[in-house]
């Protein structure tokens, strides 16, 4: 006789959420995640007369011009037709530009071709999306992106590729680890943790800014209704974020505790780039100068727009963590909704980890 063989708890739940999926259409798949990698320097974005993807839509004017078909961002999470995306952006103080999406070499600056310079890791995740767990290892000193360029081109095919760590970035283990997590209580409700562990010698500030934007599908034609995001207020020791979208209906990220809310929109920075002017006042890559270069009239005081972000200063000491809790939904506020730190336990312990 053989002995029977019992199903883990979190398994078992996660079978029945495919179940569910399969035979009843309970979209336990609609939020995912579905962000690119590198939206930049791909055919995707490419208009070029020589079809020269890598030089028309390059890193460097990736955080001033609005992607078209596709987004990309760090441990980036949308709906399955990428209409609202969420990612994470970080800035260490040091670095010239917000650390939005993983930077790497295009094909002709790399000796060995196209290369990613980051150090980042896909932990986990159910086949439902039902859990998720990511890492970045982001440095605490300025990132060398010239010094990866410039050494990387100097080499020949026969040589080493010269990779993130032997710029002695990390030196000294002075980097932080960030970990992002999402579970969901719902197919509609996601719950996300961002967890910064400083594994340096002493006490570093990181700024942590969760990001929700909206894919630019309006274009300048007028034909497609835009989307709107807009700041709730609250209370109960949590700042909002309403998403307002034609397709998707309403949506709401709860953001723990009073960090501020930046909004701008996410369309192109045509004088920077082109020197030509702004079709909108406030354009895509206005958190970013707010953030590092200081410049407070780069986002909307009215605090509305298609893209925002909730700027989180955190103080990390050598060898501790910080947690930071945000929850995404189409529940709108109200007074029994609660914290977020028992909803999200509950959401891990509910999913096939």
């Amino acid at each position: 006789m053989k002995a029977q063989t019992s199903i883990p708890q979190r398994a078992a739940a996660e079978i029945e959420r495919l179940a569910e999926t399969r035979e009843r259409g309970v979209p336990w798949r609609k939020w995912g995640p579905y962000l690119s990698e590198r939206q930049w320097g791909t055919v995707r974005e490419d208009y070029s007369e020589n079809d020269d993807a890598w030089n028309y839509f390059s890193h460097d004017q990736a955080r001033s011009r609005a992607y078209r078909w596709g987004e990309d961002g760090l441990a980036g999470f949308s709906d399955d037709h990428q209409r609202l995306c969420f990612a994470l952006a970080l800035w260490n103080g040091k670095d010239p530009i917000l650390k939005e999406r993983l930077f790497g070499l295009t094909n002709s600056e790399g000796n060995h071709g196209e290369d990613v310079k980051e150090y980042y890791f896909y932990l986990d995740s159910t086949p439902t999306h039902s859990y998720m767990k990511w890492l970045y290892k982001y440095p605490q000193r300025a990132y060398p992106y010239m010094d990866l360029v410039e050494t990387n081109r100097r080499r020949s095919r026969n040589e080493f590729e010269y990779e993130l760590l032997d710029t002695g970035v990390f030196d000294e283990d002075r980097y932080f680890d960030v970990f992002v997590e999402y579970a969901k209580e719902s197919p509609e409700d996601v719950l996300i943790k961002i967890t910064v562990a400083n594994r340096g010698p002493e006490t570093a500030v990181l700024h942590v800014l969760p990001t929700l934007w909206f894919r630019h599908t309006w274009f300048s034609d007028g034909g497609t209704p835009k989307p709107l995001l807009r700041q709730m207020e609250v209370g109960d020791g949590m700042t909002v974020i309403a998403a307002s979208h034609p397709e998707l209906g309403e949506q709401f990220l709860y953001c723990e505790g009073a960090a501020p809310l930046l909004f701008t929109e996410n369309e192109t920075n045509h004088q920077r780039l082109f020197g030509s002017e702004n079709r909108t006042r406030y354009v895509k890559d206005g958190i970013n100068d707010v953030v590092v270069n200081g410049g407070q009239n780069a986002v909307n005081p009215e605090h509305n727009g298609t893209k925002a972000a909730a700027h989180y200063t955190i103080t990390v000491p050598a060898g501790g963590k910080t947690e930071i809790r945000l929850r995404n939904g189409c529940r709108a506020p109200s007074a029994d909704r609660g914290g977020l730190r028992q909803p999200f336990r509950r959401g891990i312990e509910g999913s096939a980890k």
